[in-house]
């Protein structure tokens, strides 16, 4: 999908990424969360398809690594490669910033992000248990890492 552009989240963006996250997450995060982050600056890229905010990624630095938060895209429009823009940008701007690679935790059973992510280079460098919730309770987390 060659119709789209990358820019940062910006305030006005802030209900539209809550509304993706609402259709793209079984266990969103809040509406606060996402404001959280937006005022602590947190490093954070919308993905506009045919001028419509369809995508976003929540990122932020530590030392040299790149810390992926979040990245969801309208359920409508997965798998046509737009999460993949969203993180081609990510490590843009990541290596920009000196960061030497992008970890990251995925739920253990959401087995199509963790395909996505294997996809893009990253590999399983640890497990959190119980890391998080879910609607029976806890879900552990697998750690994965990419260079950059």
């Amino acid at each position: 999908m060659n119709n789209h552009s990358i820019r940062p989240l910006n305030q006005q963006d802030l209900a539209r990424v809550c509304q993706i996250e609402q259709l793209a997450y079984s266990i969103p995060w809040s509406d606060s969360l996402h404001q959280s982050c937006l005022d602590s600056n947190y490093p954070s890229l919308v993905l506009e398809f045919e001028e419509q905010i369809e995508g976003y990624c929540i990122f932020n630095y530590l030392y040299d690594e790149c810390h992926l938060m979040n990245i969801a895209v309208n359920p409508k429009l997965q798998g046509h490669g737009l999460a993949q823009e969203l993180m081609k940008a990510m490590y843009l701007a990541c290596k920009e910033r000196g960061m030497v690679k992008t970890i990251l935790e995925v739920r253990a059973g959401n087995q199509r992000a963790i395909d996505f992510y294997l996809q893009q280079g990253f590999e399983q460098i640890g497990l959190r248990k119980r890391y998080y919730k879910n609607e029976n309770g806890r879900e552990d987390a697998i750690v994965m890492e990419k260079p950059l």
